[in-house]
C-alpha cells in the first residue's frame, strides 16, 4: 500500500512539474515574440500576427491565426479569420487552470476598460462596451456583420456550457513610430 502511495506522489509531482515548465516555457516564448514585434525582429510575424494589450490585468500577449481545428489555441491566444480592425476581429483563449490560460482574468473587466492591438504599424485603442455569457453552442457572434468591433471569447470559469464574450469598439487608431 506504502508503494501504490508513493508511485501516485511520485507521477503527481511529475505531472505538475510538466505543466509549470509548459506554462514557464510558453510565457517565455510569448514574451520573446512580443519584444521582437516592437524592436522591429524579423522573426515576428508581421503577415498574420498582432499583440494584444490589456493593461487592467497584465496581458501582453501575442494572438495567432486560429488554425483549422484551432489546435493552436492550446498555446497562444488566436483570432478567427480576420485581423482588420475597420471588420471583426474575435480573439479566443483559454481561461481556467494550466498552461495556455492567457484568458484566466478576463471576467474582472468591467464596461469601460480599455484593450489595444498592436499589428503592423498601428495601435487600435479598444473600450468594453458589452461583457455577457452564451451558450457554448451560439454562434451568432461569428456569423454577425458588425464592423470596428472587438471580441474577446473564453469559457465561463463556473459553467463550461458557457461562453464568456467582451465586446470592445474602436475609439482610437494611431500610427507607431516603431
Amino acid at each position: 500500500m506504502k508503494n501504490i502511495l508513493k508511485i501516485i506522489i511520485i507521477v503527481l509531482i511529475i505531472l505538475i512539474l510538466k505543466e509549470v515548465m509548459l506554462t514557464l516555457y510558453l510565457n517565455k516564448k510569448n514574451k520573446y515574440e512580443v519584444n521582437s514585434y516592437y524592436s522591429n525582429n524579423t522573426s515576428f510575424n508581421y503577415k498574420s500576427n498582432m499583440i494584444l494589450v490589456i493593461p487592467k490585468i497584465s496581458i501582453k500577449n501575442v494572438v495567432k491565426k486560429a488554425n483549422r481545428n484551432f489546435s493552436n489555441l492550446n498555446k497562444s491566444l488566436v483570432y478567427y479569420d480576420n485581423d482588420d480592425y475597420n471588420n471583426k476581429i474575435i480573439i479566443f483563449g483559454h481561461s481556467g487552470v494550466g498552461y495556455g490560460t492567457f484568458f484566466n482574468r478576463l471576467d474582472e473587466l468591467e464596461v469601460k476598460n480599455y484593450a489595444y492591438i498592436n499589428k503592423d504599424k498601428f495601435k487600435i485603442t479598444y473600450k468594453l462596451s458589452n461583457k455577457y455569457l452564451v451558450n457554448k453552442s451560439d454562434i451568432s457572434v461569428l456569423n454577425s456583420n458588425e464592423k470596428r468591433v472587438l471580441y474577446l471569447i473564453t469559457c465561463d470559469k463556473k459553467d463550461k456550457n458557457k461562453r464568456l464574450i467582451l465586446k470592445f469598439c474602436v475609439k482610437k487608431v494611431q500610427t507607431l513610430k516603431k
